[in-house]
This record gives C-alpha cells, structure tokens and sequence, in this order.
C-alpha cells in the first residue's frame, strides 16, 4: 500500500467518524440524488488491470460490496430514467435515491456486474457506443494504454515528450490527457506516431457487448442507451457532424429496440451549451456528465452530475461511503 492509500484511507475514516458521511446522506432527501458511474469490472487476477486507464474499473468483489453497502446505509436504486424525470419535474423521490450507470458498453459488465445486480433486484444503465457493438477493437484510450505499458518508465516519459504531453507524474495519464484536447486529425496523427514508437499489443478476445449480450443485460433489468455512434468528443465535432453523431447513435439504438428513455452519457464528458442543445434536438429526454456532485431538484435533466467509481478509491466501506456521497 502506497503513502497515498494510506492518508486516502486515513481521511476516508476521519470523514466517517466525524459524522460527515452520514450528515452528507442526510441531504439525500426527496430533492437529491446520486447517480453512480462505473466503467468495467475485472477480476483481481486480470491481466488487463495494468494496461487499463486509471480509474476505470472495479473488481467483481468490490463492485458486489458496493452494492451490499449501499442497501445497508439504505439507499433507494431507481432506473435513471425515472430519477431523472421525477428531478426534472421536482417531484419527490425517495430518501437517499440513487442511480447505477455503466458507459462504454464492455463486456465484462455482462460477465461481472449483471449477475451481482440480477441478485439484488437492481436496475442499472448501460450507455454505448453503437457502432462499436461487437467490434473486437478497443477504444483509442486503451490502445494508448497498452501500447505505453509495454514500455519502461524512461522510454514512456520520452515518448510522451515527443507526442507532446507535459511532464507529471505519470507519463500515460499525460499522453491521455493531451489526446483528448486536440482535434480529431491532430489526434489520428499523434496516434500513428504512437503506433510506430511502440510494439504492437498480443491480440485480445473481443472486449465489447454484441447487441444479443445487451438484449440480455435489458432483460437482467439495464436499460441500454447512447454514448454517441463513435464515441467522438461532441464539442470538437462541427455541428452537421454533431447532429449525425447523436442521429446515428439514437437511430441504431431504435433498430435493436433499446434506447427508450432517451438517455445519452456524453462521450469523455465533454458538452457544451452547443451539445446540450443538440442532444436535446435529437429527442434525448436526459444526459449524464462526468463532473462530480448531487442531482438536484429542477436541474437541467441534460446536465446530470455523476460520481465515479473505481477500485483505488472504494474498497472499503468507509472509502465508498467518503467516495459516493459528495459533501456539497
């Protein structure tokens, strides 16, 4: 365990005793809400854990105590969709209500989390990027990540030098970074400059839900919606591409019979005045964001805050709790 983890777990207890956490659950009334983000869930053993982006995922075993927890402090686990619509409208919601979302559409969501939630009863929202159903091909974050962790530290601190990211701690969080900023072609060169740096990784097995394993995860009680038809950052794309974007997205999802709600997670996070007009154009009812905070009564329902979730940050009861329940 690092000194990190440490005065982590440290603060994370402190902010139980003082009575913090449980006074933040109290301002979970029929006006608040939480809605939870995950991403993937592995298993300890997973050789894909070190060529993951940090904060991506979570263990089965964490993920299943997460959801234990959570009926122990008395959490209500309501479909998005519903908690959405009753925020928007400000009708009440019951005490402590909460939301469970999953973006990206991984397959060991179906492997790993709908069994736990199947158990317990628990709806959960799946948003994905449809023209990547099926698709054996990663997405580029964790191509970069793979590639760089082939590398030792000085090699992936020089490399990232070259593709232009600055200096920190961690080389691949900064290459990250910087990709994520640039425009699409910047971003296509960067990458082909990557490739010819790096080796390329061992073949994988196919890492994305098919849409036959998200017709069972809508059984299993998930509702599947849109994190746009490529998972481009809506704010870099020009408006035609924008609306095709989120068109194609809302259109393929109609074909397979989901996206009901109207729901979309807005790839990376990234919106804007201009995106959130443009997803509610293409008929979406709600959108969820990455930044972090309580949903609150008469908020934009196309301007949803989230709390994400992952596995340095919640094994503990008191690290979830310290985690998922924002003070303010």
């Amino acid at each position: 365990m690092t000194l990190r983890d440490l005065a982590r777990r440290g603060a994370a207890l402190l902010h139980a005793g003082s009575g913090a956490a449980a006074r933040a659950r109290r301002r979970l009334d029929g006006s608040r809400a939480l809605v939870l983000m995950y991403h993937r869930v592995l298993p300890a053993d997973d050789a894909r854990q070190g060529a993951v982006e940090d904060g991506m995922y979570v263990t089965p075993g964490t993920f299943a105590r997460h959801l234990d927890w959570l009926a122990a402090e008395g959490f209500r686990v309501l479909p998005l969709g519903e908690l959405a619509e009753r925020l928007a409208a400000e009708r009440p919601l019951p005490p402590a209500a909460c939301a469970i979302t999953f973006d990206d559409g991984w397959r060991d969501n179906a492997e790993h989390a709908l069994p736990a939630l199947e158990a317990r009863g628990l709806p959960a929202t799946v948003f994905v990027v449809t023209e990547r159903v099926g698709t054996e091909g990663a997405f580029w974050p964790d191509e970069v990540c793979r590639r760089l962790a082939a590398l030792a530290l000085p090699a992936r601190r020089a490399l990232a030098e070259r593709l232009g990211a600055g200096p920190g701690p961690d080389p691949t969080d900064g290459v990250l970074a910087h990709l994520k900023r640039l425009g699409e072609d910047a971003r296509a060169r960067a990458l082909e400059a990557l490739r010819a740096a790096t080796p390329e990784p061992p073949a994988r097995p196919r890492e994305l839900m098919t849409w036959e394993e998200l017709d069972r995860l809508a059984r299993g009680g998930f509702a599947v919606e849109s994190h746009g038809a490529t998972h481009a950052i809506l704010t870099q794309l020009p408006d035609e591409a924008l609306r095709r974007e989120l068109a194609l997205a809302r259109e393929r999802l109609r074909e397979r019979g989901h996206g009901r709600g109207g729901l979309l997670a807005y790839p990376s996070g990234a919106h804007d005045a201009r995106v959130v007009t443009a997803a509610r154009d293409a008929g979406h009812r709600a959108a969820v964001t990455v930044e972090r905070g309580i949903a609150r009564a008469g908020l934009d329902p196309l301007r949803i805050p989230r709390v994400g979730l992952h596995e340095d940050v919640s094994r503990t009861r008191a690290e979830f709790l310290w985690k998922a329940v924002p003070a303010a």
